[in-house]
């Protein structure tokens, strides 16, 4: 190896000094870009801010001087389609794009640079060509497509629609996997309706982007399938290909245009395949394992699943390969490298420093030259050498091969994200209140607790819910002249006066009378008897009455914990967060996008503070992904995968509410929002107000198949049990309880139970304003993103620790 040092340190100085001697002045100094139709610009890992900085400096150099003005991302294809035309139609503001071009870039500082640029520069048009569709495609594909289908007199069935929605929509395609009919029907349907677009005359740039998306999605859908099958597949080559595919169907859209690439450098590779794996690169992954593992802890994947997938990259053909056999010359793909710093690791969500690369490397030739930073053109030369242009890995080939150009900055840096500054540009709304009530619910027969029964202020907003106890605690608002409510479904409701309130009741509800199972009902000749499904529909309906559609700001308290066995509290956080929703309350395969919030309070109540911005209080936008209203994937929008049974009506502050209990019939992701793997039993109860047929609670209960964790080898069964309630709010219903209580049983390869943990997250509605709304600008998805816990917040002072979990709550089957 040494003498290859000498040869190659001879060789690769001759190679690439002119390059760099003439590099210092100008990115593209050595090479002409208005010569190339396309310029892909790489990058190593994700995490690169030096890069995605030196990119956008690129992005406005191609485009002011050399009539580029598309740039193309690693991110959907019919995504950033749309967000082009409702940033045209005016619908939607140029952040539209912060949904289209996904959170690895968008939450950026660069990013927001970028869109600013766009404002300025409106001939420059951002596109994507992945096959691996986002927020868009879930919320505006399959009625646009439904929408050309039927301006063609194509003629597609309910159920095929709903299929498609099903497996390529929202990806719930786990049983056709291991069920040969099922899987066999589904690409028979598909390739029937692909059959059927492919005879529509593609006239107009939306009507063929609506057809290339479709086969592009049941492209990725296929690759899906296959790779749960465990059919060998070589790498990610069938999205390779597809994003091929794509980004030469946008240059044929627009014949005229040069294009920018923006993506993995892995993606824009040419002959990647004629790398010579050594010993070296072993060490190096076995460092990288060992370094990501101090920091986190443990990472997603194994020393011999890191060193397969290199290894596999003999069999790698990426999209670069395909689309430099069809360009040739015409196309000019740069890569990126550095010697030492730092990038931000997305698969620990942290920052991870760079191993120092092999002295038979271009990073250390550079870095021996002291040169910061530089354009290398590869050309004339078949010698190998190292480079670590590849996830930070050192790859031993003739990389001239691989790329046109490789970009040198030595030192890197993670990505600058974006900070919100919401206590800047609006005034806090702080509690009036002094102090609490507190007190508990029961049953005034059994002495029963009630639980998940409403306590509100007859004129106020604010408001919470019992606990699984009969337990509650709400904060004292003296100023009111008005009355402390007590309600909950069966039940006569009480109340008390404000003025005169103690600190603590002991409240006791009289059942109500009217509570009458179904068939005891006597139906009379004049009245028409709705059925469950009926019902059901009508709440459909009624969303955009009953819902507020308006932007509002709602303050929730957010609980998170985690038991063990021994009742013994793991984790426990919990917060007061305030919310923006902007677009009101109504169905959406990822209602987070539409939600932003900032932490007011947080305090953590063991030594455990989860740092990671998707852990603790920051999951609270995977929480109300369960909202019986807000999320598509539950009963009352995929009723078809439910059979319902209308049980009885039931008192509630003088109304009647039905109960209608459901069983799933084809659980999954679809119709529970839960996988993978998919559910394996999903049942429960929605209760639907008889007058205007608003939700006003909903029960679910589902069960997850035993699977096996992929490092530690070990067996998790999971149930999941959600109880949610909504409150009307002068005339108006806002949600006032989500709880999702989870048991995870942990077995061993040989089923022997080793440990139970038990996960209870809780959001209690605060209070709501709709009147003056404070527009907040974090998303609600980046909310504990660095947010910093004080322990000297004296909000808490008065407020106990109440992360109880009632587990014989969590294990009711019913």
């Amino acid at each position: 190896m040494k003498n290859i040092t000498i040869l190659f340190s001879i060789l690769f100085l001759s190679l690439i000094s002119t390059n760099i001697l003439f590099g210092q002045d100008s990115i593209f100094k050595g090479i002409s870009p208005a010569e190339f139709e396309i310029i892909l610009l790489g990058e190593q890992s994700h995490g690169d801010g030096a890069v995605f900085d030196k990119k956008f400096e690129m992005i406005k150099d191609l485009h002011e001087n050399h009539g580029y003005n598309l740039l193309v991302f690693e991110s959907g294809m019919y995504d950033n389609f749309k967000a082009n035309e409702l940033y045209k139609n005016q619908k939607e503001e140029i952040d539209i794009f912060k949904q289209s071009v996904g959170w690895l870039y968008t939450t950026t500082e660069v990013f927001q640079e970028l869109l600013n640029y766009l404002e300025t520069h409106p001939e420059l048009k951002i596109l994507g060509f992945d096959s691996q569709e986002s927020t868009l495609f879930e919320a505006y594909f399959l009625n646009d497509f439904k929408s050309l289908c039927s301006k063609n007199n194509i003629v597609i069935s309910n159920e095929d629609y709903i299929e498609i929605e099903k497996t390529m929509l929202v990806r719930d395609f786990e049983n056709y996997a291991f069920n040969e009919k099922d899987s066999t029907n589904l690409y028979n349907n598909i390739n029937a309706v692909i059959e059927k677009i492919d005879q529509i005359a593609k006239n107009d740039i939306e009507t063929a982007v609506l057809v290339q998306t479709f086969k592009s999605v049941f492209s990725d859908l296929d690759f899906e399938l296959k790779s749960l099958q465990k059919e060998k597949i070589a790498i990610q080559n069938p999205r390779d290909k597809q994003m091929a595919e794509n980004l030469i169907f946008i240059k044929e859209t627009y014949p005229s245009e040069k294009i920018m690439g923006w993506g993995a450098s892995y993606h824009f590779a040419n002959k990647i395949n004629e790398f010579e794996y050594t010993l070296e690169t072993e060490e190096y992954i076995k460092n990288r394992i060992a370094l990501t593992d101090s920091i986190h802890g443990e990472t997603h994947t194994s020393e011999s699943e890191e060193i397969t997938q290199i290894k596999e990259l003999k069999l790698a053909l990426p999209m670069g390969q395909i689309l430099k056999e069809k360009y040739g010359s015409k196309i000019f793909s740069i890569a990126f490298t550095s010697y030492k710093g730092d990038f931000f690791n997305i698969e620990i969500d942290q920052t991870t420093p760079i191993l120092s690369p092999p002295s038979s490397s271009i990073e250390s030739d550079l870095k021996d030259q002291n040169i910061k930073s530089t354009l290398s053109i590869l050309k004339d030369s078949s010698d190998k050498y190292y480079s670590s242009a590849l996830g930070y890995i050192p790859l031993y080939a003739n990389w001239e091969d691989i790329f046109d150009g490789i970009y040198y900055i030595e030192n890197m840096y993670p990505p600058k994200f974006m900070e919100y500054n919401n206590n800047e540009t609006a005034e806090i709304v702080n509690y009036n209140g002094n102090g609490i009530i507190k007190g508990s619910l029961v049953d005034d027969d059994t002495t029963e607790p009630i639980n998940y029964a409403d306590i509100y202020y007859s004129n106020l907003n604010s408001s919470t819910v019992s606990n699984s106890n009969g337990q509650f605690s709400i904060a004292h608002e003296k100023s009111t002249n008005g009355y402390l409510v007590f309600s909950a479904l069966g039940y006569h409701s009480d109340s008390i006066p404000i003025a005169s309130a103690k600190e603590y009741y002991n409240i006791k509800l009289k059942k109500a009378k009217d509570d009458i199972t179904l068939n005891e009902v006597v139906v009379s000749a004049k009245r028409v008897e709705l059925s469950a499904e009926e019902i059901i529909k009508k709440a459909r309906k009624n969303i955009e009455k009953n819902y507020i559609q308006t932007p509002y700001n709602q303050d929730f308290l957010f609980q998170v914990s985690q038991l063990s066995a021994n009742d013994s509290l793991h984790v426990g956080e919990e917060a007061i967060i305030k919310t923006y929703n902007k677009k009101g309350i109504n169905g959406s395969n990822k209602p987070e996008n539409s939600m932003f919030a900032e932490i007011e309070h947080l305090r953590a109540n063991t030594t455990i503070y989860e740092k990671n911005k998707w852990d603790g209080v920051g999951s609270m936008w995977v929480i109300l992904n369960r909202d019986i209203i807000l999320s598509k994937s539950n009963v009352l929008y995929r009723t078809g995968s439910y059979d319902l049974q209308k049980h009885r009506t039931i008192n509630y502050e003088g109304q009647k509410v039905y109960q209608i209990n459901f069983t799933n019939n084809s659980p999954g992701s679809y119709s529970t929002g839960f996988g993978y793997p998919a559910p394996e039993a999903s049942f429960g109860s929605i209760y639907i107000d008889e007058e205007n047929y608003a939700v006003l609670k909903y029960e679910h209960h589902i069960e997850l198949p035993e699977y096996e964790t992929k490092k530690s080898k070990k067996l998790i069964k999971q149930t999941h049990n959600i109880v949610q309630t909504y409150k009307n709010i002068n005339g108006k219903y806002f949600f006032n309880l989500l709880e999702i209580n989870t048991t995870a049983d942990i077995f061993s390869m040989e089923h022997e139970l080793l440990n139970t943990k038990y996960f209870m997250d809780k959001i209690i509605s605060k209070n709501i304003e709709t009147n003056t709304v404070r527009v907040l600008t974090k998303p609600l998805i980046e909310v504990k993103k660095g947010y910093k816990p004080t322990s000297s917040d004296t909000y808490w002072n008065d407020k106990p620790m109440d992360f109880s979990i009632d587990i014989n709550a969590i294990n009711m089957k019913s």
